[in-house]
């Protein structure tokens, strides 16, 4: 991406690329993943940088724990931005995840970001700005700067490419009002090549507690990875983690966990009952799968989800009584359970309950 400036404008603001590295004791202004009280981390230098024309390498960092982990990448950026002709300094300080991802960004209180009309943004545009950032579907990447903006025209002032025009209805809900070309270059540079170059440095150092500390965080990006890493043995020493993740995290992450289940512990049955017994927390889709997987699971599994018809949809009891009669799982206490189910008066799908048992 070609970011335009003015000569005059390295007048205004230099980067000392030798200042002595920072610890970091706070989280982000803006921050999109959690930060445990009492967190210290140090930079250190990474061969990675993001080039800025006529501007030079902007260097990317990483930030350390106290245990010499990756936690974070980070980078201070310098980029001039340009529109109708005027350009100025945007200096803000980016955050990506171990996985390359937005993580957030700090601002600099002597150097605000500004609106095209000079106006300083407030704190509802750099909220709306973090919200941008965080947005890696947004059109203005799949857009060139001309095409965000209604009958665009090109036009030199002073030397340098302007455009004008209004905001296109489709991106203009999500870009701060008179700062378009801040927010395009500030989401390029966050979702730019950095990204990939990010997560393949991660992958190249990752070891077993990297992983880890992934699986115990709540990023829902960071689980999945982490769960793609990990040996069958990490899964049956943290099943209790796991099962948190599992009732707490996206169905997405819970859709994972459930294809693995039988497998990782198909050796040690037991392990899989706390993932059984939240059935009826789950979404859904998920409580859907996992009837799709009774083949599989323990015979208890069948006496723990009679004790939760009530959370069934039609389809999802349908599955499970089919499973039971072809099966032939039907204990003493599962049938008592269908049996008080089909009773209910406040239950829609109790029919289908004394349907089965009539079958029998």
């Amino acid at each position: 991406m070609r970011i335009l400036f003015s000569i005059g404008l390295l007048f205004f603001f230099f980067k000392d690329n030798d200042a002595p590295l920072k610890t970091m004791v706070q989280p982000p202004e803006y921050y999109v993943l959690e930060w445990q009280e009492g967190t210290q981390l140090a930079e250190e230098k990474t061969d990675f940088y993001i080039e800025i024309d006529s501007m030079g390498r902007q260097d990317v960092h990483a930030l350390l724990n106290e245990r010499s982990v990756p936690v974070l990448y980070t980078a201070d950026i310098s980029t001039p931005v340009c529109a109708d002709g005027e350009c100025k300094l945007m200096n803000i300080k980016f955050y990506w995840t171990l996985l390359g991802e937005y993580a957030g960004f700090d601002r600099y209180p002597m150097m605000p970001l500004t609106k095209h009309d000079h106006d300083e943004f407030k704190e509802k545009d750099y909220q709306k700005l973090h919200k941008l950032l965080e947005d890696d579907k947004n059109l203005m990447g799949r857009r060139e700067m001309e095409q965000l903006v209604e009958k665009p025209k090109m036009r030199t002032v002073n030397g340098v490419d302007a455009v004008s025009g209004a905001t296109i209805a489709r991106v203009k809900e999500s870009v701060v009002s008179g700062a378009l070309y801040s927010c395009y270059t500030a989401w390029h540079l966050v979702h730019g090549d950095i990204q990939e170059q990010l997560k393949a440095n991660t992958l190249s150092i990752l070891d077993k507690q990297m992983t880890l500390d992934m699986l115990y965080s709540i990023n829902p990006e960071y689980q999945i990875f982490s769960m793609e890493n990990m040996e069958t043995t990490d899964y049956k020493e943290h099943y209790e983690q796991l099962a948190k993740v599992f009732r707490t995290s996206t169905p997405l992450v819970r859709s994972i966990i459930i294809k693995r289940l039988t497998g990782k512990f198909k050796d040690k049955p037991d392990l899989q009952k706390p993932f059984w017994n939240a059935f009826d927390q789950l979404d859904t889709s998920s409580r859907s799968l996992m009837i799709k997987y009774l083949n599989e699971a323990p015979d208890y599994v069948s006496e723990v989800l009679s004790e939760k018809l009530g959370s069934m949809s039609k389809n999802q009891l349908k599955g499970f009584l089919s499973y039971l009669a072809e099966n032939d799982a039907l204990n003493t206490e599962t049938r008592n359970n269908i049996l008080e189910f089909s009773k209910s008066k406040s239950q829609t799908y109790a029919f289908l309950a004394e349907e089965f048992l009539e079958d029998l």
